[in-house]
């Protein structure tokens, strides 16, 4: 009998077997009895033993067809080390010339060791695409904070280096050279603000994480007034975390804040990865970032009918450096949409806004204003420029009175190269005719 290490308690595991008894509705007891993996420490652990697919073929000395029930087969890589997926031995047999197997290959070790062909084509399972809270975010922050301690540099010196990296950028953000961490106090969830983190009894670095929202109210200013209170001898340095986008942030500058933004973590965390850094969590927060990146900047590659909401946003800032404008997310009972809004270059009188595919112009009367005259006139006049200029503007396909009134619009306003991607110059070039 083979011999292997017991995974739970390290005791030898035997080849033996085993029995389970299964009661049936009727009173009665179903006995199924197999070989399994036993361990003889007797710690519990079992493990059904699976049939080893039977060599039928060969293709030289590096290609192996096996085949499982219900005649299906797959070719073992030998030289890959990979195995490929299954479909019928017949087929795979009709595919190419393939000889009587003569070998005495120890097929299950092969398996073991190989790697499935399948899973090229999927992702890692990462722990973030499941733990996606703030508070999930927050504690990997202060994970990683807490190993710029010095004494854990003897026990992973390139993740004490990154984490020593994060918050000297944070130094930074606020003009001043990072010290040495003598001590380092992390405190979740004080007063209601994510994260306070007390570094060497002189400095408070406020962590306000915001995830996928934004701040609201006067949050901002009541966090570093209760830190305050708390410690008045304290050199504060608010930060407002951000993997995300947002349209601006006037508002959190205005707090005092600086705003830590995803592209400065994926330099940190790249860096960490260059430099050694090997823990699985740290490198998974890595992948996490960079999937955002990758999916913000998809519009440049992916035809337009398949932008999701982050490809949206990602168009929206490329239009930012052009246009001066703001964007955001739009609710409204139908389901809402990514909007892009501006003032018009021509006409003072309106505003126009991008919902996604449709370019929209708008006005919004002034109080007390007969808004249907107001808006039929509108209509008319910007209809009457359009033809004018050759704006492409045709009336909206349903009108509502409102405090905001949708006037016209366009609904080819996204310029398209031959493969269905956008065109970013003559987008924006057609836009600032407006």
């Amino acid at each position: 009998m083979k011999t292997k290490d017991c995974p739970r308690c390290g005791s030898a595991v035997i080849e033996d077997a085993w029995e389970s008894l299964e009661d049936t509705e009727d009173g009665g007891v179903i006995l199924d009895g197999f070989p399994a993996y036993v361990c003889r420490g007797k710690c519990g652990y079992v493990k059904r033993i699976e049939d080893i697919p039977a060599v039928i073929a060969q293709q030289g000395d590096d290609r192996l067809l096996l085949l499982y029930p219900n005649e299906q087969g797959r070719i073992l890589d030998i030289g890959e080390s990979v195995i490929w997926p299954p479909m019928h031995y017949q087929s795979i047999l009709g595919r190419g010339y393939w000889e009587d197997y003569m070998g005495n290959h120890d097929v299950e070790m092969l398996l073991e060791n190989a790697r499935d062909s399948r899973a090229v084509f999927k992702d890692v399972p990462n722990i973030f695409d499941y733990a996606t809270s703030e508070l999930s975010q927050d504690a990997f922050l202060c994970w990683l904070m807490a190993w710029s301690e010095s004494a854990y540099r003897s026990l992973d010196s390139s993740l004490y280096e990154a984490a020593n990296q994060f918050l000297a950028a944070i130094f930074n953000l606020h003009g001043l050279p990072a010290p040495v961490i003598d001590s380092i106090e992390i405190k979740r969830q004080f007063k209601s603000l994510d994260i306070l983190t007390i570094v060497n009894d002189t400095y408070a670095i406020l962590i306000e994480d915001k995830t996928f929202t934004k701040n609201h109210s006067d949050q901002l200013y009541r966090y570093r007034k209760s830190v305050e209170r708390e410690n008045p001898d304290l050199i504060q340095l608010p930060i407002y975390y951000k993997i995300a986008d947002q349209s601006h942030y006037r508002s959190i500058d205005k707090a005092g804040y600086k705003p830590f933004k995803r592209t400065m973590m994926l330099e940190i965390l790249q860096e960490g990865k260059e430099n050694g850094v090997q823990h699985p969590l740290f490198l998974d927060y890595l992948t996490h970032l960079q999937k955002i990146e990758e999916s913000v900047a998809s519009f440049k590659t992916k035809a337009l009918a398949e932008w999701d909401h982050y490809a949206w946003q990602g168009f929206y800032q490329e239009l930012q450096k052009e246009i001066n404008g703001d964007w955001g997310y739009v609710s409204n009972p139908a389901g809402g949409f990514w909007a892009f809004w501006w003032a018009s270059a021509v006409n003072k009188p309106y505003f126009l806004q991008l919902e996604q595919e449709r370019l929209c112009v708008k006005i919004s009367p002034d109080e007390g204003e007969d808004k249907r005259s107001v808006r039929k006139e509108a209509m008319n006049a910007i209809l009457l420029e359009s033809d004018k200029y050759g704006l492409n503007l045709q009336k909206p396909a349903r009108t509502r009175i409102g405090k905001v009134m949708t006037i016209a619009q366009r609904l080819d306003y996204i310029q398209l190269n031959s493969d269905g991607t956008v065109d970013m110059k003559r987008t924006i070039d057609l836009l600032k005719r407006y």
